[in-house]
């Protein structure tokens, strides 16, 4: 289901060479070629050759029987596969669960690739149940459930019936009179985008907290719950953005809570509730803080939670051929006639380009050593990926456990593996759509898409499960006939189906005779995940005791301290016990009770609560997530946090400690609360003269905070004898540095950014110097990032004055500066008529803005002055580089040309900024779909690296990609330095350029012998 494979060879890349330069459109009777017909499609577009065609060159492979193709699997050693389920009782098989009686539920996705990519198919979808009458493994009997769905993508199973993700809805189907198929058919949300199916909701999964979890993919949607799933009476609401995250549902009402995520296909818990995801060239990130946390706080601008942890290389180990039609379409893009990157760079080997459906496995069947390990399928390398996760702080890495091969590969092409499953017997199993091509299908070229049926496998697919060598298969459970007690015995299983299981159909039944049990199992049994899940429970029927609290969070297990901690925070108000104890947990040994604690805290008021929050915040100073979790907690209190962690003269000395108060006097100031300004204004007073460097921060942050939210605090901030005195001191000094040329430039960067927090009649007589072309880039970038803070015409006719000097680089910051307010357009307009600043220097996004700006003065100028410029074409851009393919380049060359171009976006060998695509697999593309991306962003643009454009209310404008989202801002980024965070309260208008964040026009910035240089270097990269 994702949109690229990546393995050719070299051999096809020369043949690709050879053709496109004995390659040329046909003449016309002049004699002077023709201009190719272009078919675009979505995204992409083919320039059509006259009298070329692939007929020949694209023999079908057929498919394999499913005895056949159990024959074409390698696996490591120890392991088996089975056949569990095949065609004609399952096809195109997407998702699969297991209901209490051991039946399987598969969503079947038949219509996709039908007609149009972005618009669905015909209602040929459907999720059927398969069951084993026999006991020996294979499904024999199947039922379709539900039919006519378009577009099904994730199936769990609920109270006798199935929650369904079929795009723009999620659903709840339910058999109802005993005839096996579902006759209640009920709209839980809808809104779900059907732009892509690519990029669809899926993956609904239960977590130990009893909500139903899902992907919205990276289409996202604006939600509307409908209907409540347990056939209440329909209720509707206002649409909820989902973009960039994922939601959850509480099953008996339906009520909708938008989640942290926001990955594209394949989404997992371990056994301790901790979430991963899946996206085409990531095989695994870990989402590491709930949104509800990042969202509480107005002020706090959070990173993205979603955080890959998959830190080795991009490399995978398949063993089964080459598709011909993907050899064929590589060397159209080789030649430039159809559009998209170029897979595998002329090597043999695999890169991930289809990562999805991880899991981790909970089974008991398996080895003890495979337990918490996490799967993922790649589709397009038809083969099955295997991980195992280590502890790295608060978070987990994830490394490869078999070195030169794949846990399970195919040398069967249609065996496309999408989803993964833990199941009722301990083993894994697999949904294999069983597809010829299973490519976007815009993404395929219509010359060889004639030739090549996308559709074809639609009436195909298997389900397997791999099983270890000598396996002795268990009679199929049958936990809906079991006692509520039974089940509540089942919580500590070694099977994390049965665990899983149990739990959901306690928190069905709601029987309250379950209640003593639950009790007696949290508070005295020896096994933790049993103790974790009954607490689970009782809170699932909201009969969690307060009396089992206190004894779990001093539990002996971490974990369940952690969930212990987690499950108090709605009787914290009255179990004074309870409270006492999460004082004294802010001293616990283990790093992630700690984290946890730090997020629970902000929801205790007082000062014992501070302190321990300041208990945590010094311990953990350098751990990232444990300063989100803080900062989080710290709304309505920032000052006091900040005035407790001064107390400690010793720690305060540190240079992360500098950073956390910045933050905190930051956040004081933001919130302009009277009482927490003073309290860090009283903290500053009480400092010694000779922590400068810590009176100077904490005054900064202040200040910019009061300034940032125009609070009339800031005036209390001047009349403040020590913060009066060292903000005067600063400016004055900062003045001073930021001028003297002879001190270094880190020195000179510092103090031009202090001088943002000047009046800008001292600020506006020294940073135009800085922005002469004499001065170093970084420099001048700081100087345009301090006068960007201020009001007024004149910041534009610095700005502009100093144009001549500025790099491509700085001229870029100086093009974001010039269009944040409209006040300063008139003055650009101004210097591109009076010819000052030629229109060629205006990225093409920026021309197309002003030409379309809602201002009808502004906008007919810009007609007038821009209307007529002719934008450089891409592929010409693009073409007039194609021979530095042909230059060897340095790869030492190539990494400064990386460091000084491209590290401000990416990250590589640990120089840069994870901002956009991630590099660890950029040799899959080859040294042509690099240039290409390099040269033309925009041919082919991944959703999360749009770049957006935001009016607020004041008329400030602010672009950039979208790094992270909360319920209450957006973060948009340009570059690690350059980046915004808008509360959602400000904004007037956000919308979408269209475009990739990544500019147009490098060539004017990297020469063809840097480029090659540069693309030595990439391809170099391991």
């Amino acid at each position: 289901m994702q949109r690229f494979a990546t393995v050719l060879c070299c051999v096809v890349l020369t043949s690709a060479w050879l053709v496109a330069r004995a390659s040329a459109a046909e003449p016309d009777k002049a004699g002077a070629p023709s201009k190719p017909r272009e078919i675009r499609q979505g995204g992409y577009v083919e320039k059509v050759e006259p009298g070329v065609d692939y007929k020949d060159r694209l023999p079908r492979i057929p498919p394999c029987g499913p005895g056949e193709a159990l024959k074409s699997f390698h696996l490591i050693p120890g392991f088996r596969i089975e056949l569990a389920a095949a065609e004609p009782s399952v096809c195109d098989p997407v998702d699969l669960c297991f209901d209490e009686l051991g039946r399987m539920y598969v969503a079947e996705m038949i219509p996709y690739a039908e007609g149009n990519a972005s618009v669905p198919g015909s209602p040929g979808g459907r999720v059927s149940r398969l069951e084993d009458t026999d006991g020996d493994g294979r499904f024999d009997r199947r039922t379709v459930y539900v039919d006519k769905l378009v577009w099904p993508t994730g199936v769990a199973c609920f109270d006798g019936g199935v929650f369904v993700a079929a795009a723009p809805e999620l659903l709840y189907c339910k058999d109802t009179n005993g005839d096996g198929r579902a006759d209640l058919r009920e709209v839980v949300l809808t809104g779900f985008s059907t732009s892509n199916p690519n990029a669809l909701p899926g993956s609904l999964r239960f977590r130990p907290d009893c909500r139903l979890h899902g992907m919205t993919s990276t289409s996202g949607g604006r939600l509307v719950p409908v209907k409540w799933a347990a056939g209440a009476e329909g209720r509707s609401a206002e649409p909820v953005q989902a973009r960039g995250r994922d939601f959850s549902i509480q099953p008996r009402t339906g009520e909708l809570r938008l989640e942290s995520g926001g990955a594209q296909f394949g989404m997992t818990f371990d056994a301790w509730g901790r979430k991963f995801e899946s996206s085409n060239s990531t095989p695994i990130e870990m989402v590491m803080a709930d949104d509800r946390y990042l969202g509480r706080n107005p002020y706090l601008a959070p990173p993205s939670p979603r955080v890959r942890i998959w830190k080795y290389g991009s490399t995978i180990f398949r063993t089964s051929p080459l598709e011909p039609w993907r050899v064929v379409r590589t060397e159209m893009r080789v030649r430039g006639v159809f559009s998209g990157p170029i897979e595998g760079g002329g090597t043999p080997a695999g890169y991930f380009t289809a990562a999805c459906g991880v899991m981790v496995y909970k089974g008991h069947a398996w080895p003890e050593e495979f337990r918490g390990n996490a799967f993922v399928c790649e589709g397009a390398g038809n083969l099955i990926h295997r991980m195992g996760l280590d502890p790295n702080g608060v978070g987990l890495t994830a490394f490869r456990t078999e070195e030169g091969r794949e846990f399970l590969t195919s040398d069967d092409i249609w065996f496309k593996p999408v989803q993964l499953a833990n199941g009722p017997d301990g083993n894994l199993y697999i949904a294999d759509m069983y597809r010829e091509v299973f490519e976007h299908p815009d993404a395929v070229p219509p010359s060889v898409k004639k030739y090549v049926d996308l559709t074809a496998g639609s009436d195909r697919g298997r389900i397997y499960r791999i099983v270890p060598e000598v396996f002795q298969r268990p009679r199929p459970p049958r936990l809906g006939d079991l006692s509520t007690e039974e089940l509540v015995g089942l919580l500590g299983h070694p099977n994390g189906w049965h665990r899983e299981t149990a739990a959901r159909v306690l928190y069905e039944r709601q029987d309250r005779a379950a209640v003593e049990p639950l009790v007696k199992l949290a508070t005295e049994s020896p096994n933790p995940l049993a103790r974790m899940h009954a607490m689970y429970a009782l809170a699932g029927m909201d009969a969690l005791p307060v009396e089992v609290l206190p004894a779990r969070v001093s539990d002996g297990h971490a974990r369940v301290r952690e969930h212990a901690i987690k499950l108090s925070e709605p009787s914290l108000a009255k179990t004074p016990a309870v409270r006492e104890l999460l004082y004294a947990a802010a001293d616990d040994a283990d790093a992630r009770v700690r984290y946890q604690l730090a997020f629970t805290l902000g929801e205790l008021p007082g000062p014992r609560a501070t302190a321990a929050l300041a208990r945590i915040a010094a311990r953990d100073v350098a751990d990232t997530w444990v300063r989100v979790a803080v900062l989080s907690s710290c709304h309505g209190r920032a000052g006091e946090l900040l005035s407790t962690l001064c107390e400690d003269s010793t720690w305060r000395g540190g240079a992360a400690a500098r950073g956390l108060l910045e933050q905190l006097a930051e956040q004081a100031g933001l919130a302009g609360r009277r009482d927490q300004v003073a309290a860090v204004l009283s903290s500053l007073d009480g400092l010694p003269t000779e922590e400068k460097p810590l009176s100077e921060a904490i005054t900064r942050g202040l200040s910019r905070g009061l300034k940032r939210s125009g609070s009339p605090l800031l005036e209390q901030l001047a009349g403040g004898e020590r913060a009066a005195a060292v903000l005067s001191a600063m400016i004055e000094r900062a003045a001073e540095a930021a001028g003297d040329e002879d001190a270094p430039v880190e020195a000179r960067v510092e103090a031009a950014a202090s001088l943002s927090l000047a009046p800008f009649d001292v600020a506006g007589r020294v940073l135009p110097d800085l922005l002469e072309g004499r001065q170093p880039a970084e420099l001048q970038m700081a100087a345009l990032r301090s006068l960007g803070h201020f009001h007024g015409p004149e910041v534009a006719r610095m700005i502009v004055d100093a144009w001549g000097g500025f790099s491509p680089n700085v001229r870029d910051a100086a093009a974001e500066a010039l269009f944040a307010r409209q006040e300063r357009l008139g003055v650009l307009l101004d210097a591109v008529e009076d010819g000052w600043i030629a229109p060629s220097q205006l990225d093409p996004s920026r021309i197309r803005f002003l030409l379309a700006h809602p201002d009808a003065g502004l906008r007919d100028r810009a007609k007038k002055l821009l209307g007529d410029v002719k934008l450089a074409r891409r592929e010409d851009a693009v073409a007039a580089y194609r021979d530095v393919l042909d230059m060897k380049g340095d790869v030492a060359a190539g990494r400064e040309v990386f460091r000084r171009e491209c590290a401000k976006c990416h990250r590589l060998e640990g120089v840069g900024y994870d901002l956009g695509l991630p590099l660890a697999t950029v040799k899959s593309r080859g040294r042509e779909g690099i240039l290409t991306q390099v040269l033309d962003p925009n041919r082919e643009v991944n959703p999360a690296y749009l770049n957006y454009t935001v009016l607020t209310d004041d008329g400030l404008t602010v672009t950039g990609m979208i790094a992270a989202e909360t319920p209450t801002s957006i973060n948009l980024r340009r570059s690690e330095e350059e980046g915004d965070t808008v509360l959602r309260a400000e904004i007037d208008v956000m919308e979408s350029s269209g475009l990739s964040i990544m500019p147009e026009g490098l060539e004017k910035q990297i020469t063809k012998r840097e480029m090659a240089d540069l693309l030595e270097y990439l391809m170099a990269v391991q």
